[in-house]
């Protein structure tokens, strides 16, 4: 009988998607473990608990940065009844992606995305602006593994981007632009893209895993800065990916976090962009409706 990988998840359903895949990585790696504890909601994945049955659990933490081969050989070799996970490891140099896209078992249908005359953009805003949704721990979210990684306010490394950025895609492309995601959660940003873009398609509020569906069904694909959104086109068999060189994106601004393709991907078409860490002052405020 294989021991259990309990995972220790921290975040919501982008951070939480990788922490299930790097825990299955490590599973298939050391050939004695399985994913024990999973709990995506938003997704509707869930793999149910298993508890070591004696002896000691070897506790892998961190952020995103670990040694993925000598851990799998720990699991392997050690004499642990089990092993806990808790970090992010958000590097692509970790993941096989048809593996992913088999353990998510997720795909989109008929009419789920958008063809090859849309630009699907991908919004996040609600918690880079106001903070956590106040009812995170009811959905399922926090309790002992995560509540206290809650950050409260913005955070440095996500951030809306702006309308700016949009205009300039569009242009580019002559694509009809989409906008999926989040909107909603912020009325000022819904309204000023309503106005900048009147004649745009609008998803409207929708559950995470509709979103996360049009995504990976869709041709066109313009990224938020959004683990969430970086997966579900990353998953995708889109056509193009455009994806802003900003906050966690940018490899010089976190070096930790490894999420931006090679040349070598196709697909992904780089934007540049200025480089600054997000706090949500007047100032960068007003530079999101210039």
């Amino acid at each position: 009988m294989k021991k259990p990988l309990i995972v220790r998840h921290k975040g919501r359903a982008g951070n939480r998607l990788f922490q299930y895949f790097f825990c299955a990585e490590l599973a298939r790696r050391s050939g004695n473990h399985c994913v024990a504890d999973v709990y995506i909601p938003d997704l509707g994945i869930e793999i149910g608990a298993r508890d070591a049955e004696h002896g000691s659990l070897f506790c892998i933490e961190g952020m995103h940065e670990f040694d993925i081969a000598r851990l799998a050989a720990t699991l392997r070799d050690g004499g642990y009844t089990g092993a806990t996970f808790r970090g992010f490891a958000m590097r692509l140099e970790y993941y096989d992606r048809a593996f992913c896209k088999h353990l998510l078992n997720m795909k989109a249908g008929a009419g789920t995305g958008f063809g090859p005359e849309f630009l699907v953009i991908n919004i996040r805003a609600g918690d880079v602006f106001n903070g956590p949704y106040p009812d995170l721990v009811s959905q399922g979210y926090g309790g002992p593994y995560g509540a206290d990684h809650m950050y409260k306010g913005v955070h440095p490394d996500y951030r809306p981007l702006p309308l700016s950025y949009y205009e300039k895609l569009i242009k580019e492309t002559g694509l009809k632009p989409v906008f999926v995601g989040e909107a909603g959660s912020h009325k000022a940003y819904e309204a000023a893209l309503h106005r900048r873009f009147p004649n745009a398609v609008f998803t409207g509020t929708r559950t995470p895993k509709e979103d996360f569906l049009t995504l990976m069904g869709s041709s066109h694909i313009a990224l938020a800065i959004s683990s969430f959104s970086w997966l579900g086109a990353w998953l995708s068999e889109a056509h193009t990916i455009h994806i802003p060189v900003a906050g966690m994106f940018d490899p010089q601004q976190r070096p930790d976090v490894n999420l931006l393709p090679p040349p070598s991907d196709t697909r992904y078409v780089r934007h540049p962009m200025p480089r600054l860490q997000w706090q949500g002052s007047p100032e960068q405020i007003a530079e999101l409706f210039a």
